[in-house]
C-alpha cells in the first residue's frame, strides 16, 4: 500500500505542467503545447494539440489535429481531425472521420468509419451496430451484432457478427464467423477465406481474386465466444469511463469543498476516534432517518431527496477519501500544492483504493472504513464550526 502511494504521489505531479479544463461546456480555441485533461458535457477541440488528449462527456468533438494519442469516453463522439498516434474510444455512438496515425481500438453502440476514414494501424472494434467505409492499413478485427465492411482492409481480417455485410476489398487472409453472411457485387478477397454461416456453404461469386473460400465448422464455437470478448474490450473501456468521470467529480470537489477538507484534516490526530463514530452514525443513522421519512407522507420528497445524496455519497465516498488524505499529505509536506497538484494526487490515490476494494473480503472493509472516516471527518468539522459559532455569539 506504501510503495504504490509514493508511486502515484510522485507521478502524478509530473503531469502538472499538462492543461486540465472541466466544466459544462469545454472548448479548446488555441494551440495547446502539451497534453490535456478535458471534462465537461460538451466539448470540443478547435485548436491543434502537440501532445496527448484525454477527454470524457456526453458529446465530444475534435475538429483539429492531435499530435498523439486520443482517449475518449462519452455519449456521442466524432472525430474529424488528424490523430498522430493511437486512439482509445468508449461511448455510445462514435464516428472517425479522419487519418489516424497508428492504432485504433473501439468500443460502442455504434460506430462509423467514414469513407474518408485513414487508419495506417490496426483497427479493434467491438459494438452493437459498425460500419466500415475507409481504408485500414493494419489488421482489421471486429466483433458486432450488425456489421457493415464495405472499406478497404489491407492486412488481416477477423470478422464476428450476427448479420454481417461484406462489399469491400481485403487484401490479407479473412476468417469470418457470421450467422448471416451477405457478400456483395463489390466484395474482393485477394487471399484465402476460411468462414462459417448458419446456411453453410454460400455463393462467393466473383469476389475470389485468386484465392479459395473454405467452410469451417470450428469457427462456430469463436462465433459464440463473441460476448465475452466484447465484455472484456467494454470493461477496458468503461474502466477509461471512470477515471475521467472520478477526476471531473474530484475537480469539482476540490474547487467547491477545498476550505472544509483543508480544515477536515488538522482533526486527524487528535479526533479521530471521534471523528470515525461520526462516520458511523452517518452510514447506519441516515438510512434508518430516510425510512422514517418515507413512512411520513408528507416526509417522502424530503426521504427521496435524502436517498439520491446518500446514495451519492456511498458511489463517491473513496474520492472524498482521497482527496482528505491528500490534504493530509500537503499539510505534513508543509508546502501547498496548488488547485492542479491536489486534484491529480486525489486521482492517483483514489484508483489505489478503488483498485484494493476489488479485494474479497478485506476491500469492502476498506471501503466502508474509507467512507466512514472521510465523512466523519466532514461532519465532525462542520459539527465544530457550529460549536465555535455558538461560542462566539454567546461571548458576544
Amino acid at each position: 500500500m506504501k510503495t504504490r502511494t509514493l508511486l502515484f504521489i510522485w507521478l502524478f505531479p509530473l503531469l502538472a505542467i499538462s492543461q486540465f479544463k472541466s466544466g459544462e461546456d469545454v472548448t479548446i480555441s488555441t494551440p495547446q503545447s502539451d497534453d490535456i485533461y478535458l471534462a465537461g458535457k460538451d466539448i470540443s477541440i478547435d485548436a491543434m494539440v502537440k501532445g496527448d488528449a484525454v477527454a470524457a462527456g456526453r458529446y465530444i468533438t475534435v475538429n483539429d489535429s492531435i499530435a498523439q494519442d486520443l482517449i475518449v469516453a462519452g455519449g456521442e463522439i466524432i472525430v474529424k481531425g488528424y490523430v498522430g498516434d493511437d486512439i482509445r474510444m468508449v461511448g455510445g455512438k462514435l464516428t472517425i472521420d479522419s487519418e489516424v496515425g497508428d492504432d485504433v481500438i473501439v468500443a460502442g453502440g455504434e460506430l462509423t468509419i467514414t469513407k474518408d476514414a485513414v487508419i495506417k494501424g490496426n483497427l479493434i472494434t467491438v459494438g452493437g451496430k459498425t460500419r466500415i467505409k475507409g481504408v485500414i492499413i493494419g489488421m482489421l478485427k471486429a466483433s458486432a451484432g450488425e456489421l457493415e465492411m464495405d472499406g478497404v482492409v489491407e492486412g488481416d481480417a477477423m470478422l464476428r457478427a450476427e448479420d454481417l455485410e461484406i462489399d469491400g476489398k481485403i487484401y490479407g487472409t479473412s476468417e469470418i464467423a457470421a450467422e448471416d453472411l451477405e457478400v456483395g457485387e463489390n466484395a474482393q478477397f485477394y487471399k484465402n477465406v476460411t468462414y462459417w454461416t448458419e446456411d453453410g456453404e454460400i455463393d462467393f461469386k466473383n469476389s475470389l481474386v485468386n484465392a479459395t473460400a473454405k467452410l469451417d465448422e470450428t469457427l462456430m464455437g469463436e462465433q459464440e465466444e463473441i460476448p465475452w470478448k466484447f465484455f472484456g474490450i467494454a470493461a477496458f473501456g468503461f474502466w477509461i469511463f471512470y477515471v475521467l468521470s472520478a477526476f471531473l467529480v474530484i475537480l469539482l470537489l476540490n474547487y467547491f469543498f477545498k476550505p472544509l477538507f483543508a480544515e477536515a484534516v488538522s482533526y486527524i490526530k487528535e479526533d479521530l476516534g471521534k471523528s470515525f463514530g461520526y462516520g458511523l452514525i452517518y452510514i447506519f443513522g441516515l438510512p434508518i432517518l430516510i425510512m422514517f421519512t418515507f413512512m411520513l407522507i408528507i416526509g417522502i420528497p424530503i426521504s427521496l431527496f435524502l436517498l439520491a445524496f446518500y446514495l451519492f455519497s456511498v458511489l463517491f465516498g473513496h474520492l472524498v477519501g482521497a482527496l482528505l488524505l491528500t490534504y493530509y499529505l500537503e499539510k505534513r509536506n508543509g508546502q501547498p500544492w496548488g488547485y492542479w497538484r491536489t486534484s491529480l494526487i486525489a486521482l492517483g490515490l483514489a484508483i489505489v483504493i478503488r483498485l484494493l476494494t476489488f479485494i474479497p473480503f478485506l476491500g469492502a472493509l476498506i471501503a466502508f472504513v474509507v467512507m466512514a472516516l472521510a465523512y466523519g471527518l466532514l461532519a465532525y468539522t462542520i459539527w465544530q464550526r457550529r460549536t465555535e459559532k455558538n461560542i462566539k455569539l454567546a461571548e458576544g
